[in-house]
């Protein structure tokens, strides 16, 4: 797989800067984040799992080895761990840090803001039908098309951990067809003939680099093969006065209101801040998730294959761990 075109030396130069992103339809940028703050976010996140036991006895909890078979997005278990995270301040507060904020209005302009939905992924190692297949985010956030996604993972992050992976030159192709497949969001980009000779690209992370994308750029998770729990958390971005949709404003699933995540925050600045923004409220488009009935009948078989093997591998895991006591 080709690398990642560093664009860290850019910085300085806007023009380039974008010149590139417009050309590729993504930048990488090394040792962007602090890591003193992604360390305290992913020590706060491990917290979470070990309590939930989801993680291997007598370890180093920031090692985040699992102790059980894949939880996945979807089920109540991933959820209810899930809403625990999405209730920690700082992992709102990432997206709003000048370093993170100072790019996306070199690449947007001064009015760029970042949505308050927030996401987070906890992938667990093999588990490669779960990996997220490609495609694109704009589908899944839908407004305007100039959305910027920013990736960053909560340790150095090799390929071999699940790194992300993008499609250079995608984003040029306009919004493309979708079609069943496991893993988050249950839909692939279906890959048209002009996009065949494209090149994916990848690479190492560190802790503290990031990827920014084109919400059109077609990227990917490449399977995780280590031992660990890959953690990452993205954000998307985009100007004032452009359209956004209601999902947008929302927290990830919708499980919890607002208010519920605010609850225990030590401030209050950030609440609510994008009602402070202006912004154009369009209808979110759920036909653009449909398939066939055929295919969503092969899709039910098909989860209920993948969840009848999982059973049986956390089932196993179970008995082993009980006899190991």
């Amino acid at each position: 797989m080709k690398r990642f075109h560093d664009s860290t030396s850019e910085l300085d130069d806007d023009e380039a800067l974008r010149n590139r992103f417009h050309l590729n339809g993504y930048l990488f940028l090394k040792g962007i984040v602090d890591r003193d703050t992604l360390l305290s976010l992913r020590r706060q996140i491990v917290s979470i799992l070990a309590k939930s036991k989801w993680l291997k006895k007598d370890a180093n909890p920031m090692d985040a080895i699992p102790g059980t078979a894949a939880y996945v997005e979807g089920e109540e278990q991933y959820l209810q761990v899930y809403d625990e995270i999405q209730k920690l301040e700082a992992f709102h507060a990432l997206p709003h840090q000048l370093p993170v904020l100072n790019i996306f209005q070199k690449l947007l302009g001064n009015t760029a803001f970042p949505h308050p939905l927030s996401i987070a992924r906890i992938v667990f190692p093999d588990n490669d039908e779960w990996s997220t297949p490609l495609h694109q985010d704009y589908p899944n956030n839908q407004g305007t098309e100039d959305l910027y996604a920013c990736w960053i993972p909560l340790a150095d992050c090799p390929q071999e951990h699940g790194s992300l992976s993008v499609l250079e030159g995608s984003h040029k192709f306009g919004v493309l067809p979708l079609e069943f497949a496991l893993g988050a969001g249950h839909r692939r980009a279906v890959l048209d003939t002009p996009l065949e000779n494209l090149e994916w690209v990848g690479g190492d992370f560190e802790l503290g680099d990031l990827i920014i994308f084109h919400s059109l750029t077609v990227h990917r998770s490449l399977h995780n093969s280590s031992d660990r729990i890959r953690l990452s958390v993205d954000y998307r971005f985009q100007r004032e006065q452009e359209p956004i949709t209601e999902p947008c404003l929302q927290p990830h699933f919708q499980r919890l209101s607002w208010e519920q995540i605010y609850a225990n925050w030590s401030s209050r600045d950030l609440a609510f801040y994008w009602r402070d923004k202006e912004y154009e409220l369009v209808d979110w488009d759920s036909s653009m998730h449909d398939i066939s009935q055929d295919e969503e009948i092969a899709s039910i078989k098909e989860t209920l294959r993948y969840d009848r093997k999982r059973k049986k591998l956390r089932a196993s895991m179970q008995d082993s761990s009980q006899q190991d006591d």
